[in-house]
């Protein structure tokens, strides 16, 4: 933001146009002070840099009475001073108490509340480079009294806020419509594995070719020799570039590798136990995954794209670590399919993949790009130029 100011606004330290109070924390040994509260109470971790609408939880009278933890009225901006949200903001929509990691500016005729609150959403960076300490850096009431705030004249204010409040809810409502398409893009993928592991992808591949519609199925055993994998732990590791997969997937890289060719590595244990993953080359598959290599002529990528689409998680035994064995793989029942068909499958399966990829990468995109427009908007609103001035408001 530019160091000269719009014509009409002034530079206000906010004390200067504020009163501002920390909050408090009942003591916790006392009971009578949070059971059966009905003194609203929130902590810093409820700032994020949204408005306000319910608390943390509630406390007593009794322990308003004796803690610092005295109601806010509505409409006070609060910021938090220390942890993970140091320097995020809310606006309270309700009088509310708060612990003593948040500070809050009380409501003021020289400012609408809305005005200071997307400010400081705004001038976070700013506010961190006044962070207090190395370890765990903090700010403190002081020096959110002494932080400057760029002030219109009380209508243009208004105005910003009504602007913002526009445009911003238009913002807001990209990111649910972007959360859905990347749900329908995860489902996109599901439902192509589906249909290349029940058939129908290559339905009228069958038919053109004049080939059975149903596959028989055999034990997967049958298909592919398995091997629990061997111990490698990080600092028997040297530097290479064979990969290294785990149980949860690719954990780092090695100079060595126990398996070579097409493999296909599932998780053998771990919260992620089941996860398949296609190598081809050199691998090193340590004692938490399981290697399957072909015992005849087949295609391992389809297979690869069989077992995924069966979400071996979901068969996994155990309860405290769960786990798949051979004894659990070996007995699928899996299908069949002709050499070509296989061949005929990955290649439908890359292609409406790679779509995936394009359509994920302009899904990213879009995100990134609305992700930019929220600073763009608020930088533009506090350098005076996202409404028209009115010399009537100097």
């Amino acid at each position: 933001m530019s160091d000269e100011l719009p014509k009409g606004w002034v530079t206000a330290r906010i004390s200067e146009i504020a009163e501002t109070h920390s909050g408090g924390t009942p003591s916790t040994a006392k009971r009578e002070y949070w059971d059966n509260g009905d003194v609203p109470w929130i902590n810093s971790g409820a700032l994020k840099d949204c408005v306000i609408s319910q608390p943390s939880t509630y406390i007593t009278k009794l322990g308003s009475q004796n803690s610092a933890a005295k109601l806010f009225p509505k409409n006070t901006v609060v910021i938090a001073l220390t942890g993970a949200t140091t320097g995020r903001v809310g606006m309270l929509y309700f009088a509310c108490s708060a612990n003593q990691s948040v500070t809050g500016i009380f409501p003021s005729e020289v400012f609408i509340p809305s005005y200071v609150f997307n400010f400081l959403r705004f001038a976070r960076p700013q506010v961190l480079e006044l962070a207090i300490g190395s370890a765990q850096p903090h700010i403190n009431k002081r020096l959110v009294d002494d932080f400057e705030i760029p002030l219109a004249p009380i209508d243009e204010q208004q105005r910003i806020v009504a602007k913002l409040e526009a445009l911003l809810g238009k913002v807001d409502g990209c990111q649910p419509r972007l959360a859905k398409v990347a749900t329908l893009l995860k489902r996109f993928r599901q439902s192509i594995l589906a249909a290349a592991c029940s058939g129908r992808l290559t339905a009228d591949w069958r038919e053109e070719h004049d080939l059975d519609d149903e596959w028989p199925v055999e034990p997967l055993s049958e298909f592919f020799e398995m091997r629990n994998g061997k111990s490698l732990v990080a600092t028997k590791r040297q530097e290479g570039k064979i990969p290294v997969y785990g149980g949860n997937g690719l954990m780092g890289t090695h100079n060595a590798a126990n398996a070579e060719g097409l493999v296909i590595v599932i998780g053998r244990v771990g919260a992620q136990c089941g996860n398949v993953h296609y190598v081809t080359g050199k691998v090193w598959v340590t004692d938490n995954a399981i290697s399957l290599q072909g015992k005849k002529e087949l295609v391992p990528a389809f297979y690869a794209y069989f077992l995924r689409s069966l979400n071996l998680n979901t068969m996994s035994a155990g309860t405290g670590q769960p786990y798949v064995s051979q004894e659990i793989l070996g007995p699928i029942e899996t299908p069949v399919v002709s050499l070509a068909e296989q061949q005929e499958i990955v290649r439908r399966v890359a292609a409406l993949f790679a779509l995936a990829d394009q359509l994920e990468m302009r899904l990213a995109q879009a995100r990134g790009q609305v992700a930019k427009l929220t600073p763009a908007l608020l930088a533009r609103a506090f350098a005076g130029q996202l409404v028209p001035q009115n010399p009537k408001d100097e």
